[in-house]
Order: structure tokens, then sequence, then C-alpha cells
């Protein structure tokens, strides 16, 4: 299963999954460098490392008690390589 939020601004099911991907800056989250003992800015990334035989994507409706009503479209085949960039080439057929 993997879960992802549906952005304001998206409105495909690609657009969600490049949102669940994307960067995040993490500052002042408490690591340290080993070397300097200051505290470090980083970035968290979040991909998928190997495809399961069956894949449920759940899209988050809800952001902070507001239902998004947004329209998303879902393709009938979905390239899901740039998610998955370690990971053999597959695509994602929706039934």
């Amino acid at each position: 299963d993997l879960s992802i939020q549906i952005p304001r601004s998206s409105s495909s099911v690609q657009g969600c999954l490049d949102n669940f991907i994307a960067a995040e800056k993490m500052e002042k989250c408490g690591y340290k460098c080993s070397k300097c003992k200051a505290v470090d800015r980083m970035d968290k990334a979040i991909t998928i490392f190997r495809f399961p035989k069956i894949l449920v994507i759940h899209l988050k409706r809800f952001s902070r008690r507001e239902k998004i009503t947004s329209s998303i479209s879902i393709p009938q085949k979905l390239d899901m390589t740039p998610y998955a960039p370690y990971s053999s080439k597959y695509y994602l057929f929706i039934y």
C-alpha cells in the first residue's frame, strides 16, 4: 500500500506521485555532523525501492480536517519508472 497526499495544484495521479517523491528540506531536525557536531540542514527524499506484485495507491482525500474535492485523472497505463529509479522498468496497468 502506498498512501499519497493530493496536493492542491495537482489533477493527476502522476502529479500526486511527483509530490510524494519530491525532496523535503529538513531544518533543525536534530541531525548533527559526525565531524564538527554542528546541526546540519538536509534533504529527505522517498522513492520506491522494489515494486510488489500488486500495488495499491491510496489517495488521501483529507488535509487537516478539510476534504479535498478536486478531481484526479487516472490513466489506464502508468509509467512508474520515475518513482523507482533503482528498480527495473515497470508499467502499472489500472483495472
